[in-house]
């Protein structure tokens, strides 16, 4: 797969991951966060394993290694997710999830023990006053108990971008994809059963959303993101993130009755530039070395 083709899956599978906060939000109005979870990722593994049952064999000991790291990570992320989209509009979830963009060169600086370029760096700046005024509230910054999960599904999926750029390089990572979606529902249902009191889904409505989650935003976008990242770079990776909070804040507003105070949109002016600002530089700088 080339790198253009690999960008194109890996935007498509960003989007179809941004449509999940919207059916998230009408699913967890029935069930619970475990509950949603499990069931999700129950119906997306048994789809996945009817259908493509052939490509999950024969399988390593580094494949099986590494898809349960992934998995535990994403569990992580996925569980702050869903607990932050219960108590805060999706559009402020999408866009402090996806702090993640900056994240991910921090954390190579860090891994790396070099120094963050100057547009990383500049990034970052710009990124964190987006978020102080996202989590702006009269008489100050305040982060709300959502607003914490988010950011710590920001560092979750930084990690997740990172690992799987790792990972995807020496392991099938069609099988990576399913085994992190296999963990997701094995510690979604432990959590179910020991914190809430699970059920199936019990009208259509609950049963779309699950069936949405499932084939689109999982089946597709978690299965294929390693897929897409075998053939880019972490960073680049990190940098489609953007279109997941443009995407979420669109179907939080015309879907959701969202709605954006000043604020809010100062902060999302800032954190877009945030996070496009460092591709322009480096886009730049790569030309004149050319």
């Amino acid at each position: 797969m080339s790198e253009k083709n690999a960008s194109i899956l890996l935007a498509a599978v960003i989007i179809a991951r941004a449509t999940s906060y919207y059916f998230i939000k009408i699913g967890m109005e029935g069930l619970d966060v475990f509950n949603l979870l499990a069931v999700r990722f129950f119906v997306a593994v048994l789809l996945l394993a009817l259908l493509f049952h052939k490509r999950l064999y024969p399988m390593t000991k580094s494949t099986l290694l590494h898809g349960t790291i992934l998995g535990v990570v994403f569990f992580a992320l996925m569980a702050f997710e869903f607990m932050a989209l219960k108590t805060s509009p999706s559009s402020t979830v999408s866009f402090l999830e996806n702090t993640s963009i900056v994240l991910v060169p921090l954390l190579i600086a860090i891994t790396t023990r070099t120094l963050p370029k100057n547009s990383a760096i500049l990034g970052v700046i710009i990124t964190v006053i987006g978020v102080g005024f996202l989590t702006y509230t009269p008489g100050g910054v305040a982060l709300t108990r959502g607003e914490i999960f988010a950011l710590s599904a920001a560092l979750s999926y930084a990690v997740v971008i990172l690992l799987t750029s790792r990972f995807a390089e020496e392991d099938d990572p069609f099988q990576l994809g399913f085994l992190q979606i296999l963990w997701i529902f094995i510690l979604s249902t432990l959590a179910a059963f020991l914190a809430e009191t699970p059920r199936w889904p019990e009208n259509h409505v609950e049963w779309g959303v699950v069936l949405v989650l499932a084939v689109v935003c999982t089946g597709f976008g978690f299965t294929l993101q390693p897929v897409a990242q075998r053939h880019t770079t972490p960073e680049r990776a990190g940098m489609f993130c953007a279109l997941n909070p443009m995407c979420a804040t669109i179907m939080g507003v015309t879907l959701l009755g969202e709605t954006l105070s000043p604020h809010k949109v100062a902060g999302i002016i800032c954190i877009v530039i945030g996070l496009t600002v460092p591709i322009l530089m480096e886009s730049r700088k790569k030309k004149q070395l050319q």
